[in-house]
């Protein structure tokens, strides 16, 4: 009698607090609609995109308005101009290099992106640093781990490594992608960025091989026989180091201990500042190093440091 007793306190004790919760929606400010570009501009072969679309209000989850009929272009400093064409995909402005030879950057130049639209104008500016190439991608037998599981992920396979070490000179900043079979790990849990050889500043790994956790980004699931592992290597700013990491503050931004959202920073400006139509986003210019293999059974390392 007792324990049945106590059994039902516990009930009603847990009915009485379930009924104090209340569902409150708050209403969220208007958006001003800044016009937001997205754009990575590298040294690979290959046309150059950079899109242009319109932010919306917090809440809002339909798809972002795309901005078309704009006049796009980018200037380096050296004089050179190229003139980014809107492509039949909405939004979405390119530029073709004249011949199979051409590419667009170059390690040491600066960038500088104009847009016109709507009687608004935009600038943005970037450089383009160097990057160290890609040594090597091994691997190794093994099973997932945690961050390897999960329902539609292989339970064991190959977990692979990229080796690269990162040149003398203090504040280098990269970011890797990884593929498998060509396609692109693409979730936020796969922005991977860091400062040197280590994923803060202030870290001491000038000059260092990147460290073990940056190498093993590349596996965020196991790899079978027979599948390509891309890697891309880039070169990014210490301000778009800081842009990726409010990006993720951001994106992890939830539970009982979240923080009032921020607007992340932008490098993207109108040169009016008194109009309601801002600049956001990021304009970026990248080196780029990459490296694939095919995973082979009989090239398979053991015990990989």
């Amino acid at each position: 009698m007792a324990i049945f007793k106590y059994i039902l306190l516990i009930f009603v004790t847990i009915l009485a607090l379930s009924s104090c919760e209340e569902v409150v929606s708050l209403p969220s400010p208007v958006s001003d609609n800044y016009l937001t570009v997205e754009a990575t501009l590298t040294n690979l072969p290959g046309p150059q995109k950079i899109l242009l679309s319109k932010s919306q209000a917090y809440f809002d989850n339909t798809a972002a308005p795309k901005i078309s009929n704009a006049e796009v272009f980018v200037k380096d400093n050296l004089g050179n101009t190229y003139i980014f064409k809107e492509s039949k995909e909405l939004g979405t402005y390119v530029w073709e290099p004249g011949n199979s030879a051409e590419v667009f950057g170059k390690v040491g130049r600066t960038y500088f992106l104009s847009v016109k639209w709507s009687n608004e104008a935009y600038q943005a500016s970037a450089t383009m640093n160097r990057v160290p190439p890609i040594d090597s991608i091994l691997y190794q037998f093994d099973d997932a781990t945690g961050r390897q599981s999960g329902t539609d992920k292989p339970k064991n396979g190959y977990d692979a490594q990229f080796y690269a070490r990162d040149p003398k000179g203090d504040g280098d900043c990269y970011r890797v992608k990884a593929y498998k079979n060509d396609k692109l790990f693409n979730g936020t849990q796969n922005l991977v960025f860091f400062y040197d050889a280590a994923f803060q500043k202030g870290a001491g790994t000038d000059g260092l091989l990147f460290i073990i956790p940056i190498r093993r980004s590349i596996s965020p699931e196991l790899y079978q026989v027979n599948d390509k592992i891309k890697v891309e290597l880039y070169s990014i700013s210490e301000d778009q180091f800081n842009f990726y990491s409010q990006a993720r503050l951001e994106l992890n931004n939830a539970g009982l201990f979240s923080r009032p959202a921020a607007n992340i920073p932008t490098n993207f400006y109108n040169l009016n500042k008194s109009s309601k139509l801002q600049g956001a986003g990021w304009f970026a210019v990248s080196a780029v190093s990459t490296m694939e293999t095919v995973v082979d059974a009989n090239k398979a390392r053991k015990n990989i440091k």
